[in-house]
């Protein structure tokens, strides 16, 4: 009984972690604007993954670059 108690429980939680967020999965049309300039910005469609090809390497370099941006810069005195 108790062991069938655990397995529910382990069953349950390993569910929870695994819901997806459609939302971000779907191409969103973003409308067209006027800036505080006056200038128009055409509507476009934002694609929720880069069509880049450089788009990994660019994440991996600003990764590397936000974690370690305090270890090159002289410190001030």
């Amino acid at each position: 009984m108790f062991r069938i108690f655990i397995l529910l429980i382990t069953l349950l939680s390993c569910n929870e972690n695994n819901v997806t967020n459609t939302s971000s999965s779907a191409p969103v049309y973003v409308s067209p604007t006027i800036d505080k300039y006056g200038h128009f910005r055409k509507g476009h469609i934002r694609m929720p993954v880069s069509t880049n090809k450089n788009a990994i390497r660019n994440q991996a370099r600003s990764r590397y670059y936000y974690h370690t941006r305090g270890k090159y810069r002289s410190r001030k005195k």
